[in-house]
């Protein structure tokens, strides 16, 4: 069941998809949302998935009591995410959508039309430290386009940072990376992170070829229109999820790559699922098929 599109214009271009609940964190990733659709010319689609057909037909309203039943609650709450996605963004495309079903199903199907699927994080956090949701996961690890978890739709000043690695899907990650700093008007930080070991001589070669990556890298962002704003970055560390984690603080976001394969942690990457869990700021995943 789809609620028929609000205020929907014809686009050319794929749009930007957002899940709402209502929740603070879903409004977050609305807010983020909105910013990065405007900036990019392209319409905003916020999708509210409920469960409530599938357990009951009582979708309301009650008799004798206006505005209530569970089909009107559902309704409002994609009418408080338009209002937020205008408000952050006013003249901003919006159509809304009410889908039946799971929102890691529902968002996961939108993506195969999207240009970007934005999902706030509702992890465990607390004693463990893991700070996304099996759902968010499940959606990073199987989205169609590249997914942005926002934590903090607030962080609108430092730059757009970058992994790379020299590989395909790296580098089709840093194009949009390019695309996204240029969107914000933001600089730009490229990084390399080198593993080291704990004790022993470091490692020149892995150094020298991080270096190599980073040129290359730059002059792609460079060629992109990036020509001041721009800074690279060799890290060297204990582990490269540890080294990336600490370039997420003071940043809008951090975008990486990460080869699809096959099952949830394989098809993420172990350092995407690394950062994932753990990362307090902005990630956006660009996930790469066999093929890339």
């Amino acid at each position: 069941m789809t609620q028929q599109p609000e205020n929907s214009t014809p686009n050319n271009s794929a749009p930007v998809v957002v899940g709402y609940d209502g929740s603070e964190v879903s409004g977050a990733a609305v807010r983020w949302a909105a910013r990065f659709a405007a900036s990019s010319s392209l319409k905003l689609v916020i999708v509210h998935c409920w469960l409530w057909p599938l357990m009951t037909h009582n979708l309301g309203p009650v008799n004798g009591v206006a505005d209530s039943g569970l089909k009107h609650a559902a309704v409002t709450t994609l009418a408080d995410g338009r209002k937020a996605a205008i408000t952050e963004a006013p003249g901003l495309t919006v159509e809304t959508r009410l889908e039946v079903g799971y929102p890691a199903e529902i968002l996961t199907r939108s993506s195969i039309d999207a240009a970007l699927v934005v999902t706030g994080s509702r992890g465990l956090g607390g004693f463990f430290g893991l700070l996304i949701g099996s759902a968010s996961l499940h959606l990073v690890a199987s989205a169609r386009c590249p997914v942005a978890i926002i934590r903090d739709a607030d962080a609108v000043s430092g730059p757009v940072v970058v992994a790379v690695d020299g590989s395909s899907y790296s580098r089709k990650s840093l194009t949009f990376a390019c695309d996204l700093a240029l969107a914000f008007a933001s600089p730009l930080r490229i990084v390399h992170a080198v593993p080291q070991p704990r004790s022993g001589p470091k490692l020149p070669a892995l150094a020298e070829d991080g270096q190599r990556i980073l040129d290359e890298a730059a002059a792609v962002a460079r060629g992109a229109g990036l020509e001041e704003d721009l800074e690279v970055r060799l890290s060297a560390g204990r582990s490269v999820p540890e080294m990336l984690l600490h370039e997420v603080a003071g940043t809008q976001c951090l975008v990486l790559g990460s080869k699809g394969v096959s099952g949830l942690a394989a098809r993420l990457g172990s350092t995407a699922h690394a950062v994932l869990h753990h990362s307090k700021g902005n990630v956006i995943v660009w996930r790469g098929t066999a093929t890339d």
